[in-house]
């Protein structure tokens, strides 16, 4: 079944982008792929990364677009803004393995030295996985309109994931066993006991994954409420407030914060002020490591707070992470600028019995301890850039419908890498939304500097503005059979 499914999903795309419009249909086959195909899965394929469902909805999608919008992608101008972080984690890759040679011996295990031709396996893994969904978003999303549809396609899986939630809430894990023969790790079960009851996984692979997907779902419900769009006639107001609901009840401490900030700003606050604090997030991200090496960053503080207000467990999750991350910064000190290399070679090990004694979880960890300084720089500016790129852009968008619909996918994108200094997962179609936001300013902001000097602009243009406050995707189900698009 596991197979069937992944391989199936290749025809699913193919599907999805003869009835949809390009950007819909990639949207759905990255968001729709994460959270029906099996989680920790994969079919092994030589040289390429794995077949997962990470990996078959990307490869669908790119393919489909380069076979039918070919004109699409080399408009997007690849090689140019966040493909000059991607070239650069390649070459950092290259720099990385040429550097790791050495084996590492811990006892009786040993853990080999890289080679040359394991770049050939980076940078596939890089352009597959990062790379071509953010292509595809810059691509695809080219103004208000399909911004609000991929902010439809989100929020419309969100809604399809409400009855499975409420069913594990009751039962613990269950749908990934009926469908796919068993649970994505030996220790789901485990992992989904939370205050007396169970935390939702649904077919997602850890049930912080699936709290953080329908915080995104929320977002984007919070999105279409403030732009008066009703998808198939849902109300969004209250759409947004079961969807809140539930998703408080799938038990994340983290998801509480995130959606205390971004849900309200989403909802009130002016589109500037709102790129100017996910802009401040950001900036954070990226100084992290610095402030950690220097100790910026209240630990003490922080793990007082969340044994006050979430208990002892949530102390011992905390303090976890943060010996974890400060055996990976020691370790890495001795190979700052670009790291370990794969194999986990930047974890400890223990000296005798050659036991890992790493509790991995930050992807921010991983990262810099297999690519060093380099990696983390490249890696963070690449998710980063879209949000830099919008709050420096914002003001030059006329329709005010466009700016909040850029700044509630900034607003998933930033709180998804945020989200990365806990913890790891990281998903397509996230990358495809960074994308997406680079596409829509910057054909927005051209057509104000295009627009024409006189304060009096055409009826085509007042009927186009128009359209996009108040049609939105509102007509999507009629929209969705229509023609793919205008032009290729």
């Amino acid at each position: 079944m596991i197979e069937i499914a992944l391989i199936g999903w290749f025809p699913a795309t193919i599907l999805l982008f003869l009835v949809m419009r390009p950007h819909m249909a990639a949207a759905a086959s990255m968001i729709f792929g994460v959270a029906l195909l099996p989680a920790l899965r994969a079919i092994h394929v030589p040289v390429m990364p794995d077949l997962d469902q990470y990996t078959v909805p990307v490869l669908g999608s790119f393919f489909m677009t380069a076979a039918l919008y070919p004109q699409r992608l080399m408009a997007a101008r690849p090689g140019t803004g966040t493909d000059v972080m991607i070239l650069g984690m390649i070459a950092g890759a290259l720099a990385t393995n040429l550097t790791n040679g050495d084996a590492q011996v811990f006892g009786p295990r040993v853990l080999p030295g890289m080679a040359v031709t394991d770049t050939i396996n980076d940078a596939l893994e890089i352009l597959i996985r990062f790379g071509m969904p953010a292509l595809l978003g810059r691509a695809l999303v080219r103004s208000g309109r399909e911004a609000v549809d991929v902010l439809v396609i989100l929020g419309l899986c969100g809604v399809c994931y409400l009855l499975p939630v409420l069913v594990e809430l009751q039962i613990g894990p269950f749908w990934h066993s009926l469908f796919y023969g068993g649970p994505p790790s030996r220790s789901t079960f485990w992992h989904s006991m939370r205050y007396g009851g169970f935390r939702p996984n649904v077919l997602m692979n850890h049930g912080l994954t699936l709290s953080s997907f329908m915080l995104y779902c929320t977002i984007a419900w919070a999105g279409l409420a403030r732009l008066g769009v009703r998808p198939y006639r849902l109300p969004p107001g209250l759409t947004t407030t079961v969807i809140g609901v539930v998703t408080a009840f799938c038990k994340s401490r983290a998801v509480y914060l995130y959606g205390v900030l971004a849900i309200p700003s989403v909802l009130a606050m002016r589109p500037r002020l709102q790129m100017l604090i996910v802009s401040s997030v950001a900036i954070v991200i990226i100084g992290y490591p610095f402030l950690r090496s220097v100790d910026l960053v209240p630990v003490k503080q922080i793990a007082e707070i969340a044994g006050e207000y979430a208990g002892y467990d949530a102390v011992v999750s905390f303090m976890q992470r943060i010996e974890t991350e400060d055996d990976v910064m020691r370790r890495t000190s001795e190979r700052y600028l670009f790291g370990w290399g794969g194999y986990s070679r930047f974890w400890i090990y223990d000296p005798v019995t050659g036991a890992p004694m790493s509790v991995m979880d930050g992807y921010w960890a991983m990262v810099f301890g297999e690519g060093g300084l380099t990696r983390f720089l490249f890696f963070f500016s690449f998710l980063l850039y879209p949000i830099f790129y919008g709050w420096r852009r914002i003001d030059k968008i006329r329709s005010k419908s466009t700016q909040v619909a850029i700044c509630t996918l900034a607003w998933i994108v930033v709180l998804r890498t945020f989200d990365l200094i806990p913890n790891s997962t990281i998903d397509p179609y996230l990358t495809f939304f960074g994308g997406a936001i680079c596409g829509v300013v910057r054909h927005e902001s051209r057509r104000r500097v295009q627009a024409p000097s006189a304060g009096r602009r055409s009826e085509r243009e007042r009927e186009a503005e128009a359209g996009e406050r108040q049609e939105g995707p509102a007509s999507l189900a009629a929209r969705l059979m229509s023609d793919r698009a205008p032009s290729r």
